[in-house]
């Protein structure tokens, strides 16, 4: 009698691990195929059903290399379903020289991956979850997920240079994303999608 699969599903904190990756090895992670490297954690009988990532479109010069890799991402990756937030402009006064400048605050994305892991626990979608974050904003979450689903295991895929004592004691067990390990996940340099829309990885991502 064959066994039934684990399902598992995935939610990224994108820029908790972009943080993490581009601290550790600049930009030469950056074009990274979440599937494969998920899929990397996974055990005997265990199944990525899907992976959630949350992300919101910076500001400036570097957003277009941003929607290309989101995508590329969308493009190659199945399963993998994209949720992009928002950057809100807020005035900042200097106390001193009282000179303002305009700076930027990521919105949604931290919600509504917390909002997202937590229905999916109500509506049984997964049996273990992959929580890729090192922030320990995520802990009230998981929290959440342990009262309604206390039959679900909760692990956490900390980004390369990142952690949280919060989050290794409210999961059921931890991963380290190791510096050079996203390197050996990496999209194709070229990703051609159904409409025949070609999208590159950008040369200093190299």
């Amino acid at each position: 009698m064959s066994q039934t699969n684990v399902r598992v599903a995935a939610y990224v904190d994108g820029f908790n691990l972009y943080n993490g990756m581009h601290d550790a090895r600049r930009r030469r992670s950056l074009w990274l195929n979440m599937e494969s490297l998920l899929g990397s954690f996974l055990g005997v009988n265990q199944e990525l059903a899907v992976v959630h990532y949350f992300t919101a479109l910076v500001q400036g010069q570097s957003r277009h290399h941003q929607v290309t890799y989101l995508d590329a991402l969308a493009a190659h990756c199945p399963i993998t379903e994209l949720h992009v937030g928002r950057f809100q402009a807020k005035q900042l006064q200097c106390r001193n020289c009282h000179h303002t400048r305009t700076s930027y605050e990521e919105k949604e994305s931290d919600v509504s991956l917390a909002v997202q892991l937590v229905e999916d626990a109500a509506l049984d979608v997964f049996d273990h979850a992959l929580i890729v974050s090192g922030d320990s904003d995520m802990a009230p979450a998981i929290r959440s997920v342990r009262r309604i689903a206390p039959h679900k295991r909760l692990v956490a895929v900390f980004p390369p240079r990142r952690s949280s004592v919060t989050l290794k004691n409210t999961v059921d067990a931890t991963l380290q994303i190791y510096d050079r390990v996203p390197e050996r996940h990496l999209l194709p340099d070229n990703v051609k999608a159904v409409d025949g829309t070609t999208f590159n990885r950008p040369s200093h991502w190299r």
